[in-house]
């Protein structure tokens, strides 16, 4: 998942009540921190963050980027809780309920990112992203048919998301209708062809057609269905051979004899 990409919408200047002789000082800190996040060192990011806050200093943004900082080092306590800090500085902030519906959703959060994405579209209702993160937490707790209403308002306002397109397939495939999953991830691929769990996904959706139309009689549109299983788990092997449930679906699929 593209994760926070308006990080730098959250965290791009101090806010205006710092006083002016402090500007130079705290200013030169907050955006070394920024710098050091950017370059993956998040502890010292944490560490610099930090010392502006023992010195007294205080202001959304430190607490928004201790936020990201954290939940790069997959610390969902630490993250989530500096992000509550932020948002009670700034309440109702468009980037920070986006963030903060990040943070939720990536670390498995269903729940309260489902309470807080309802309490956000109302607010923000031609906001993609938003409505993303909830249909992806509706699709996880099973209310696929609503995530499914969601997640095409989403892609209303951003279209070519690989994200979305990918999102969109994988709930097609929990509904069982194979044709328009196949239409969502083929899309995906095409924008994004170096994703393995696009391709491991796809090559699901292939699998549950070859069976389809196997039921069906339908000799030739099976193999070709089969094949194509074939070849993307193929490219999902070679992408990341490494996972497990790519090895499991490769040995099941690679198994499977044509008609």
């Amino acid at each position: 998942m593209k994760h926070f990409f308006h990080i730098t919408a959250v965290i791009c200047l101090l806010v205006s009540t710092l006083y002016a002789q402090e500007k130079e000082q705290v200013g030169s800190a907050y955006f070394q921190a920024v710098d050091e996040y950017k370059t993956k060192n998040y502890s010292k990011s944490i560490e610099l963050v930090k010392s502006l806050l023992a010195d007294g200093k205080s202001s959304y943004e430190f607490f928004a980027l201790l936020a990201y900082n954290y939940d790069k080092l997959n610390d969902f306590d630490n993250s989530y809780k500096n992000m509550l800090e932020a948002r009670k500085r700034k309440p109702d902030d468009e980037d920070l309920l986006q963030g903060s519906l990040a943070i939720l959703t990536r670390h498995k959060k269903w729940k309260p990112a489902i309470e807080l994405a309802e309490k956000a579209i109302p607010m923000y209702p031609q906001n993609p992203e938003i409505r993303y993160y909830y249909a992806l937490a509706l699709s996880e707790k099973g209310a696929s048919k609503t995530a499914l209403s969601q997640i095409e308002k989403a892609k209303a306002g951003s279209p070519s998301d690989v994200r979305m397109l990918e999102l969109e397939g994988k709930i097609y495939y929990q509904l069982k209708n194979y044709d328009k999953a196949d239409m969502s991830l083929r899309w995906a691929s095409s924008i994004n062809q170096n994703s393995a769990e696009i391709w491991n996904n796809l090559a699901l959706v292939q699998e549950s057609l070859f069976r389809t139309n196997r039921k069906l009689g339908k000799k030739n549109q099976a193999n070709t269905y089969l094949e194509e299983a074939k070849t993307c788990i193929e490219k999902a092997s070679s992408l990341n051979g490494e996972s497990n449930t790519i090895k499991e679906n490769s040995k099941r699929i690679t198994s499977l004899v044509a008609l």
